[in-house]
């Protein structure tokens, strides 16, 4: 994924949220689906202009709107944000990043089971 792609602002990214929840969606049909208080019709459509521009959203003609679809998977982008997130705050080093959320969020022992569990069988 280029940097150029990866770089999404916070309300970009509740768009693309909803886009990979309805896979499908027009601005009528994204608004009632964003936080409180909504935003307007035209800052939701720009928004997806943006999108569209960075390569993540594509659209069909519908009538006199469009229909918007995500052409970048959920989970090609989150690929990207941990990778970025890996590299810049933590050496590229997953050690250093399960020592980081062990030390400053609420794991519990099922949890820390269940990433032990997913570390043993990725050695496999």
């Amino acid at each position: 994924m280029s940097e150029k792609r990866l770089q999404l602002t916070r309300g970009e990214e509740e768009i693309m949220q909803i886009l990979w929840r309805l896979e499908t969606a027009t601005v009528g049909e994204i608004i009632p689906q964003t936080e409180e208080p909504h935003p307007a019709y035209t800052t939701v459509a720009t928004f997806l202009k943006i999108l569209e521009t960075k390569g993540f959203v594509g659209h069909k003609a519908e009538g006199k709107s469009h229909r918007y679809y995500p052409l970048v998977a959920r989970e090609e982008y989150a690929r990207g944000v941990m990778s970025s997130m890996l590299s810049s705050y933590f050496d590229g080093s997953l050690a250093r990043l399960v020592s980081f959320f062990s030390q400053h969020e609420k794991i519990d022992v099922g949890e820390m089971d269940e990433i032990l569990d997913i570390m043993r069988k990725a050695r496999e």
